[in-house]
Order: C-alpha cells, then structure tokens, then sequence
C-alpha cells in the first residue's frame, strides 16, 4: 500500500460517487485518504472564544483536513457555504469550489466576526432536521432562555424557555433553511453605532421594556442619543473592527456587554443601516452627508463594500 499524505481530504455531498466502486478503498491505497459527508452532518458552534466546524460523524474539526472540496450543492449547502468557507481560510485549509456560493446570512456574519477574533453571543447552528434531544442540548450548552433565529435572518426572534415553546417555534417556521440558537443577553444598555468609513459617526443607547418582551428594545424615539467621543474606547473599536470584519464601509453595528464577562458583544453587523428611517434623522442624515463629502472629495479612496459579497446562487437549482 502507498503511504498516505499526512492530512485526508474531506468531500463534501460526494456520496454519489462511490455509488458503483469503493471509491474511498481505491483513494487509500493510492496514498490519499478521503472522508465522504454531507451538508447536514456539520455543526458549527460560535462563541466569544471563536468559531468552529466540525463534522459530526466523527467529531473531526475541519481544520484537521488537508483540502475540502464541495462536489454538489444541495439545500441547505449554499446558505452554509461561505461560512464553512471563511472558516477554512482562517484555518489554511484548501478548498476546492467552495467559494464565491451563498448569502452574506447571519450565520455568515457571525463566523466571520469570530475568525477575526471579535466576541458575538455563544451561538449554534441548527440543521432543518434536527436531533430529538437538540433542545436538552441547547438547554444545557446556552441556558435558559436562550434566543431562536432563522439563518438567514428575516422574521423576529423568538426568546425560548421550555421544550414545548422550542418545538412550536421550530414547527411554525416553514421552509427554513435551518435556525440559529443563541446565549441570551439581555437588552438593557444595548448600542446602536454608526460606523462610516471607519469611524464612529453616530450613537444610540437603548434600553429594555420593562414588562413586555425581553428581546424587545426602547424605540428609536425613546433611545438616548450619546456621543460617540463619550463611548468606551473598546465599544468604539468594536464596532469599527466589525464594520472593517465584514468590509462594510457604511455599517449599523449592535452591540450588548455581556453582564459577567463584561465583554463587547456584536449581535448585528448591517451594511444597510436605518439611515432614512427611525428616530434622530436628522443627525443620521448629518452624519450620513458628511461621510459623502469626504469620500467625494477624495475619490481614489478604495471604497471596501461590497468586496466580499458573494454570489448568491438559488438553491432550487441545485435540489
């Protein structure tokens, strides 16, 4: 038998061709080792400590591969894809038509953000199909309650405290392309920051509603406007490091402190931010106008945006 190269090569939705040969048995022994798994046999949990992917069948982390290649593409694969694929590129592990496929989604964002060492909610990827015991799990892993999110965003979150309000949210929630569960973290001082071409041009501070639902903030009317050169240094080059994460030169950045690890935590990164719209227009628009004029005024300045938005390809064509 040929020795093996030293890391095997992960094959994702490949099933098809070992469908007449041990294709598998043939790669071994000619010196490569492959893994067959499909779209939904990947977890992904992120957290403060980071992001990581791993395939479940065996519990091996994707950065323990050598190469993934993606061979197929369906559902959900390319609402994952430029996830998996962003967590690979931290990790320096090749990939083989995995990328430029999928939306810039929630979950996209969240792994994104972690690869670059900024701290989001403890959050887990959950398939369409889920395990029987995902919720005790969830329980365990995040507490109670924890929050419940479509992926791909869309929708209002829901806060979940037992096991019948999980498996009612789950079954009301059709054509999912699968849900994110997240460490709840109350409102209560939240951040709404407006980040301009790097810069804090803008600030909000909400507040909880005290009686009604915990997800729920202050409106934008009842908001305190702050000063963005009064906010803590740490806040402001959060929300800035975000914005540049995502290469998002106009930003609407939430951030909440966690209450124990008194960390920055980004629970949204928006390149479409609620300029036009809300309260406090009128210092949105002035911030907004004179974001413009520098960027006008200087215009060989590289504009970041939309530089890694990646093509979003209908999964219809690909079930």
């Amino acid at each position: 038998m040929a020795p093996s190269v030293s890391k095997p090569a992960l094959l994702l939705n490949g099933e098809e061709l070992g469908e007449h040969i041990d294709l598998a048995s043939e790669l071994l022994v000619a010196g490569v080792e492959v893994i067959f798994r499909n779209i939904e046999e990947l977890a992904i949990d992120i957290g403060p400590g980071g992001a990581r992917i791993r395939e479940t069948v065996s519990g091996r982390d994707l950065a323990d591969f050598g190469l993934v290649q993606v061979m197929a593409y369906p559902r959900p694969t390319a609402t994952l894809l430029n996830a998996v694929a962003d967590y690979l590129a931290a990790n320096g592990v090749r990939t083989v038509n995995a990328t430029g496929v999928g939306a810039p989604t929630r979950l996209f964002k969240y792994v994104r953000l972690a690869n670059r060492g900024l701290s989001v909610p403890s959050t887990v990827y959950l398939p369409p199909r889920l395990p029987l015991d995902a919720y005790h799990d969830l329980a365990l892993r995040l507490d109670l309650p924890f929050v419940l999110k479509t992926v791909t965003g869309g929708g209002r979150d829901s806060l979940v405290a037992n096991e019948g309000e999980f498996t009612k949210k789950l079954q009301s929630a059709e054509n999912a392309r699968g849900f994110l569960a997240q460490e709840f973290i109350p409102p209560d001082g939240s951040y709404f920051l407006l980040v301009l071409g790097g810069c804090v041009s803008f600030a909000l501070q909400h507040r909880s509603i005290d009686g009604g639902d915990l997800l729920e903030m202050s409106s934008w009317e009842d908001a305190t406007l702050v000063e963005p050169k009064s906010l803590d240094p740490v806040a402001q080059s959060t929300a800035v490091q975000a914005a540049t994460s995502l290469d998002y030169d106009i930003a609407g950045v939430h951030l909440v402190r966690h209450w124990t690890t008194g960390q920055w935590c980004v629970v949204d990164v928006s390149p479409n931010p609620p300029i036009g719209s809300g309260g406090h227009i009128a210092d949105k628009v002035s911030a907004y106008s004179a974001y413009l004029k520098g960027r006008l005024a200087d215009p060989n300045q590289a504009d970041s945006e939309n530089s890694l938005d990646p093509i979003f390809i209908d999964e219809r064509h690909f079930d």
